[in-house]
């Protein structure tokens, strides 16, 4: 919050203090009120509510023994039923049972007992098959309390006309089926069967002749040295413990509150003003927080409980130690209880609300009194406040004229702080003196970046179409380069097929030389095959001269063998001539042989100098090729470091432009601070400032302000 007026400050501040004590003091005289009060209010209220438990016990407890009269009782009939029947089947130490007793004898006990407990519905027996003996003896008699096999099993109820008849219990008794509140139907046999212990069944509802009755059955296993024979027990109606609980509620509180008993299963066997929950599970009828208090009440002691506006007490209770325990629930509205001691503490509410508003009309006069003493004291603080903050208008009104001082009077704070006001206003003029010298420097400065910018932006887009025009050639001749690399990588396989064929062609001269050289020596050998047929014929030729000879001496007889000799000497001429030109021939065919073997030779050595220069050139053009991919990888780089180049300088120029625009703004800035300075009226820097004018023992710098008498 912010104040016009220091006198308003001081006022409101005092007026604040003197408020705020006098708000304790009453806050704290009623707070001292409101806690007495609350001592009393809860020690009443302690007292109360033991009170109330210690008559909600007293009552559960009336109630819960009687009760647990009326149950244990007919579960005393039942026992005593059992144990006669147990006496029966026991026999005495080295002799007969201690007592005898025919099926008809005990038929009678069970209905006697019926007769003389007027409060029983019925009461039976059922004895395991064959368990009594001679059960065949009896079959076909259903009507006399026999199975249909001669088991033992009398049931004497009463009719609707109050007659006392008997019938067999019937299959129904070991039914393992479940009724609507979960109890098996045959439960009053097959637990004391199973548990070998008495048990009482939780109260249902039961048809009996034509009315719906809340019934229990109390049963005790026939034991004989702890061997189960069988079973007894009686039916209790249970509505008289509605009864009961009714007229103690009414009793309580005039019926303000409302009774429940809950059978050690959940069941509710009672409940005062709820008559249609009876033999419905607790947790219905009741809520899941009473479920848990109920079992927390079987577990141990008694429950008592203060919620949702009602105060509740659980009290547990056993019925002849079978079990776990019965419960019953007493519940009263708080409002009931409370009723006397509300109306008490309305009564000192009242006195007590007369009080402080006493209290509080105090506490406002002080507070006015105070108020109005505040009031004239802020007066005289403010008057020299006041002059003081007159005296600083005509400064701010001069036109933000820094050369004007405050007048300094006396001594007190008002004169210190005019002193300090001439300090900083002195401060201030030297401090916007270097700022309207250095926004100048700033403005110049500034200029020349701007210019400095653009020139250097022109300079960098100049560089950047020059960077571009070299990333297209660096292109072109990268599209070049691997132009190249793909015709010497072509040139490299023709070579590398050429060095093949060249190779398999040395190898085919090498073969036909082998075949030139065998030829040779085949014609070497039919030449001397020819020369020995010449010489067989020049050996004919002499037997044939011989032979002439010899018939030319033999005269006419050897005319016919000179005719024979002369004949063969012609042929042996013929052969010879023909030996000589088969010779000649053959020579001739051996030298064309020996110089066609020489040129293949001169051709093979000629292919295998052909195979050594195609295998270099495949050398040198696979160097070539590794060499262009080199050069393309290389080209590839600097492509990309020329896109790199292109960018950063993309990049520069843009951060030309904006130092370029940074710098007018700077310029423009430092105009405007030039102008906001210009608004004050400053020395210049050679001028010295003024010096200090002395007023009742102060100095002030400057020039002084005319002074003003405080109006």
């Amino acid at each position: 919050m912010q104040f016009k007026s220091v006198r308003t400050l001081v006022t409101t501040l005092v007026g604040s203090c003197i408020l705020l004590v006098v708000v304790a003091l009453v806050g704290y005289s009623m707070f001292a009120n409101s806690r007495n009060q609350a001592l009393v209010d809860a020690q009443t209220s302690d007292l109360l509510e033991t009170s109330i438990a210690e008559r909600l016990e007293a009552v559960a407890s009336d109630q819960a023994t009687r009760i647990q009269s009326r149950l244990e009782h007919a579960m005393t009939l039942a026992r005593n039923l059992a144990s006669l029947n147990a006496m029966m089947a026991k026999p005495d130490a080295g002799g007969p049972a201690p007592l005898t007793l025919s099926r008809d004898e005990l038929s009678e006990v069970v209905r006697q007992m019926v007769v003389d407990n007027p409060e029983l519905l019925d009461a039976f027996i059922g004895w395991e098959p064959d368990a009594f003996g001679h059960d065949a003896l009896y079959t076909g008699r259903e009507d006399q309390g026999y199975g249909p096999d001669g088991r033992f099993m009398p049931w004497w109820y009463r009719t609707k006309s109050g007659d006392i008849e008997v019938l067999a219990l019937g299959s129904g008794m070991e039914s393992q089926e479940r009724d609507d509140s979960g109890i098996r139907q045959g439960e009053y046999y097959l637990c004391p069967k199973e548990t070998r212990r008495s048990c009482i069944v939780d109260p249902h509802l039961y048809d009996y002749n034509g009315k719906m009755l809340l019934v229990t059955s109390f049963n005790a296993p026939i034991l004989v040295d702890g061997e189960f024979r069988g079973s007894a027990g009686v039916d209790l109606a249970v509505d008289f413990i509605q009864g009961l609980l009714d007229q103690a509620n009414a009793s309580l509180y005039d019926g303000a509150g409302e009774m429940v008993l809950i059978a050690p299963r959940g069941g509710i066997t009672a409940f005062t003003g709820h008559a249609d929950a009876l033999g419905k599970p607790m947790a219905g009828a009741l809520g899941e927080a009473a479920v848990s208090r109920v079992q927390q009440a079987q577990s141990g002691d008694s429950v008592y409980t203060t919620t949702d506006g009602d105060v509740v007490l659980y009290w547990p209770f056993e019925v002849a130690g079978i079990d776990k325990p019965w419960v019953l629930m007493v519940r009263l509205p708080q409002s009931a209880v409370m009723a006397g001691l509300n109306d008490l503490q309305a009564q000192l509410g009242a006195q007590r609300h007369a009080s402080m508003l006493g209290m509080i009309a105090v506490g406002l006069a002080i507070a006015g009194v105070g108020l109005l003493a505040s009031w004239l004291l802020g007066g005289r603080i403010a008057r020299p406040l006041r002059q003081l903050a007159e005296r600083m208008r005509d400064i701010a009104s001069g036109g933000g004229d820094l050369t004007q001082r405050l007048p300094v009077r006396g001594r007190d704070e008002t004169a210190d702080v005019a002193t300090q006001f001439n300090a900083f206003a002195e401060k201030m003029h030297d401090v916007l003196v270097e700022v309207r010298d250095s926004s100048d420097s700033v403005r110049v400065a500034s200029a020349e970046i701007a210019t400095g910018s653009q020139d250097l932006s022109a300079r960098t887009e100049s560089a950047a179409s020059s960077i571009q025009e070299s990333s297209a050639s660096m292109e072109e001749l990268t599209s070049t380069v691997e132009h190249t690399a793909d015709s010497a990588r072509q040139a490299d396989q023709l070579a590398a097929s050429a060095s093949d064929v060249a190779t398999r062609g040395g190898q085919v001269v090498s073969e036909v030389v082998q075949t030139m050289d065998e030829i040779e020596a085949s014609s070497r050998q039919i030449a001397e095959i020819v020369t020995l047929m010449d010489g067989i014929a020049f050996q004919t030729n002499l037997l044939a001269l011989n032979a002439s000879v010899e018939a030319a001496r033999a005269g006419e007889q050897g005319r016919g063998f000179a005719v024979v000799a002369g004949e063969v000497r012609q042929l042996a001429s013929r052969s010879a001539d023909a030996s000589r030109q088969i010779k000649e021939l053959i020579d001739a065919s051996t030298a064309k042989t020996r110089s066609g073997a020489e040129r293949v030779r001169t051709a093979g050595t000629t292919m295998d100098e052909i195979v050594a220069s195609v295998t270099r050139v495949t050398d040198v053009l696979s160097e070539i090729n590794a060499a262009t991919r080199e050069q393309s990888q290389g080209i590839g780089q600097v492509n990309q470091a020329v896109a790199d180049l292109d960018r950063m300088t993309q990049q520069n120029a843009a951060m030309v432009e904006q130092t370029a625009t940074a710098a007018e703004e700077l310029k423009a800035q430092a105009q405007r601070l030039a102008e906001v300075v210009g608004t004050f009226t400053l020395r210049r820097r050679s001028e010295a400032p003024a010096p200090y004018a002395l007023t009742s023992g102060r100095a002030t710098r400057g020039r002084a302000l005319p002074e003003h008498e405080p109006g």
